[in-house]
């Protein structure tokens, strides 16, 4: 997919998941998140739970390529999107756990969001449609007693 800067411009929101990012970008593009998730070469499968739904709270980590194609698709600079979201920068951490790829290949891992950076929440989708403009689920980082409004 080319990009064209400022086209379709998805900021993130501070502490929101990676994963809750990709799919306002899909959005924001009338697309299925699991059309644009084909952006990246998957190296497992979205968490699950027990029952085999898929879990609300799963997060991505993506690897250097796999971040550049985020930011083109967003609009958005890369320090941007590592200032905002907590996961950016924990792709070299889980490397050494998986398997070995080809270099420059934009690859992306899911986690469990918990075991990334900590506890994920709902934010308000009245505070995030104030924010974004549209009326989305966004699940970011956030303590348990803050589990309603994004911050300002």
């Amino acid at each position: 997919m080319t990009h064209h800067p400022g086209l379709l411009r998805t900021a993130p929101l501070q502490g929101e998941t990676t994963s809750s990012l990709i799919c306002r970008i899909a959005s924001r593009y009338g697309m299925e998140a699991k059309a644009l998730r084909s952006s990246w070469k998957w190296r497992n499968y979205r968490p699950a739970h027990d029952g085999g739904g898929t879990r609300a709270d799963a997060e991505v980590l993506l690897n250097a390529a796999g971040r550049q194609i985020l930011a083109g698709l967003c609009g958005v600079k890369e320090d941007v999107l590592a200032r905002a979201l907590p996961s950016w920068e924990q792709w070299e951490q889980e490397d050494a756990k998986l398997p070995a790829e080809e270099d420059g290949v934009p690859a992306a891992a899911w986690r469990i969001g918990g075991a990334v950076a900590g506890p994920v929440a709902f934010g308000c989708r009245l505070c995030t449609a104030r924010r974004t403009g549209t009326a989305v689920r966004v699940v970011r980082y956030a303590s348990r007693w803050e589990r309603l409004a994004l911050p300002p």
